[in-house]
């Protein structure tokens, strides 16, 4: 499975979204005030707030995600393929929505 370009070039993408997303939000921690505005809308306001803990978690969420869809892209590979190449591009589409995630956060704060 992984002397396949394609399947290395799937998994490359999404480790290397969620380590720019780990450079954009690491050096940002520390200049962060406490109540960190996570979630806002037009109508209700600021509806949730949080502080440094809550990006690394969402960091750590993002790379438990990674590695669950590689070890199970990894077991179906033999047996279905187009499911393991589902897994894998899943991966970068989480990898893009943790990164607007953390863009858009340390934009407002």
């Amino acid at each position: 499975m992984f002397r396949k370009k394609s399947v290395i070039l799937l998994i490359g993408l999404s480790i290397l979204f969620l380590i720019i997303t780990a450079g954009l939000v690491i050096p940002k921690i520390g200049s962060l005030t406490y109540p960190s505005i996570i979630h806002f809308d037009k109508w209700n306001g600021v509806n949730f707030l949080g502080d440094g803990g809550d990006f690394l978690g969402m960091l750590l969420i993002g790379l438990a995600f990674i590695v669950m869809n590689v070890f199970l892209s990894f077991k179906l590979y033999h047996k279905e393929r187009f499911v393991s190449y589902l897994f894998l591009s899943a991966n970068i589409i989480i990898s893009i929505i943790i990164l607007i995630f953390a863009s858009v956060v340390i934009g407002n704060n």
